[in-house]
């Protein structure tokens, strides 16, 4: 056991040593935005999920498989990872700030094309930034990506709750009566603060719960990894995010019917986010290829990770020599 404790501090220094070494950073008007840079190639901006999620694992282990092929730019998105110290507000929090935060990171870079590969949330930024800059985007890896438009966009939250017995419904409801007079903004400064003060447990345990039900198998939810996303993450930007998408009607998919540029759609079959939204991907990017992963959710990488980077690789070596 104490090997064991002694292994796993000299790989989290490790880590933190290289990721800090290969920390860097740009400015886009005031704020200050952080990405990290592996490997060699061309450019590929590995987009993580929420908003809100801080680019460590699963993204890290992407990185790992693909550093030989690419220049894996690890992006640390505005209110996320690195870059989570800015003001999260209505203004600030806009789909289009994420979209110019990358191309102001390619201009800084260098990069006249880039690959994107994004999870969820990521996987939507890369077609609305696809959309947006399509002259400088010659791959997409749409990983679990969310819908492309606000039609869809209800069904993800249907389909959890329908996955939810009355007891997990219940247990929700009472958890949530603890927290519920608190904002996202004030729960996020008390799970730093006061990580053991009974709002953040009972937070702690209702996002648990929401979890859940990403996945097909649910034994394979791990409680040390959960805690440790959940105070990495920032739950303060989802609801600018949500708000923006219904009120405006966001819709991309006419703009990337009229995309040349290749693109690998996977999720999993039992993915909450419903089947409509992947074949709306689909349909919508003509030079795609779709991969489906049977008894799996949205958690891919923590519930088929074998299939899934088989998948990924074998992607990845064909169209490599394509561009």
């Amino acid at each position: 056991m104490r090997k064991y404790i002694l292994f796993s501090i000299i790989s989290v220094l490790t880590h933190a040593l290289s990721s800090g070494q290969n920390l860097k950073s740009f400015n886009n008007g005031s704020l200050k935005l952080h990405y990290e840079e592996y490997g060699m190639g061309p450019a590929l901006y590995i987009l993580s999920g929420g908003p809100g999620e801080a680019p460590e694992h699963p993204y890290r282990q992407i990185v790992d498989s693909l550093k030989s092929f690419y220049t894996c730019i690890l992006v640390h998105q505005r209110g996320s990872g690195m870059s989570k110290n800015i003001p999260i507000n209505e203004n600030t929090i806009k789909i289009d700030n994420y979209t110019q935060d990358l191309e102001l990171l390619r201009r800084v870079r260098g990069d006249k094309k880039i690959a994107l590969l994004g999870i969820s949330w990521g996987g939507f930024l890369a077609m609305d930034y696809a959309a947006k800059y399509p002259n400088f985007v010659n791959n997409l890896l749409l990983i679990c990506a969310g819908p492309p438009s606000y039609k869809l966009w209800n069904v993800l939250y249907d389909n959890q709750f329908s996955r939810r017995s009355i007891v997990e419904i219940d247990s929700m409801n009472n958890l949530q009566k603890i927290f519920g007079t608190k904002t996202e903004k004030e729960l996020d400064s008390l799970k730093i603060a006061d990580p053991t003060c009974k709002e953040v447990e009972a937070y702690k345990e209702f996002i648990l719960f929401h979890v859940r039900a990403f996945y097909y198998d649910r034994s394979k939810v791990s409680r040390p990894m959960y805690e440790k996303a959940f105070y990495d993450f920032n739950f303060q930007v989802i609801p600018f995010i949500d708000k923006e998408i219904i009120e405006t009607k966001y819709d991309i998919t006419d703009k990337l019917k009229k995309l040349k540029t290749p693109a690998l759609i996977v999720y999993g079959r039992q993915d909450d986010q419903g089947e409509s939204t992947f074949y709306l991907q689909k349909e919508s990017l003509k030079l795609s290829e779709t991969h489906v992963i049977e008894k799996c959710g949205h958690e891919i990488l923590e519930e088929q990770p074998a299939e899934f980077f088989q998948i990924l690789l074998d992607y990845v070596k064909r169209t490599m020599n394509q561009r």
